[in-house]
């Protein structure tokens, strides 16, 4: 009894991301890349979801890629090979999310969630705060529909001309809302998106993320997802 105690303890701390996340997905499982963007994309590029898709597949997951958007922004992927469903928008802020995570949330009811948004707080001037609550609020939501939804947070990625203030509040803001969450007993965690990205080396404008910036940002995730599905 002790001895399986210890390999359960073990399990558990080895899901640990920032927050303690639980037991892993069986069968087929919806994941919704969800925010603005970075998730997105723009043509011809191929977003970091078409990376993220190939290594899962490769590794013979078994994954569905769910969400009301297809493709990338304005017009189609340089890779169109894989499961292009998303719900990427660019320009979202957290409150646009709110506005709108009830009808997302109710069709396309995920098991796990990637969430990266919030840069555009930052760039808005949304105060840190209130950028806490809509994120508390959207992982509501997304539970509302599925209880037992994994949500993982994004630590976003950098940007050139950025506000260290407003970016070190917006990694504030991130945690503070895994924690509250976590206290009701949301099923979240944090990906750091941030480490090791480069703006000079990473994104093609300064902002978004070239080829070789999506497949760091798909090794991030799926170092964590790997963890949560067999």
């Amino acid at each position: 009894m002790v001895a399986a105690m210890k390999i359960q303890r073990f399990i558990l701390l080895a899901l640990a991301v920032v927050c303690l996340l639980p037991a892993s997905l069986a069968g087929q499982t919806r994941i919704l890349p969800l925010g603005d963007s970075v998730t997105s994309s723009f043509a011809p590029n191929s977003s970091y979801r078409y990376w993220l898709w190939t290594i899962l597949t490769r590794r013979g997951f078994d994954v569905d890629f769910v969400g009301t958007q297809w493709g990338v922004a304005g017009g189609s992927p340089g890779n169109t090979d894989f499961d292009q469903h998303h719900e990427g928008h660019p320009g979202w802020t957290t409150s646009d999310l709110l506005f709108s995570i009830e009808s997302i949330a109710a069709a396309t009811v995920p098991d796990i969630v990637l969430l990266d948004i919030g840069s555009n707080d930052v760039l808005e001037g949304i105060p840190a705060s209130e950028t806490r609550n809509n994120l508390v609020s959207i992982i509501d939501e997304l539970r509302a529909v599925n209880p037992a939804v994994i949500v993982l947070l994004a630590q976003t990625t950098p940007y050139a001309g950025q506000s260290k203030r407003g970016m070190s509040m917006l990694k504030a803001a991130v945690k503070s809302a895994c924690k509250i969450q976590k206290r009701s007993g949301g099923r979240v965690g944090i990906v750091n998106l941030a480490a090791s990205f480069s703006v000079k080396r990473d994104t093609i404008d300064g902002v978004h993320p070239n080829v070789r910036g999506e497949q760091k940002i798909a090794v991030r995730y799926f170092n964590v997802l790997r963890k949560l599905i067999r």
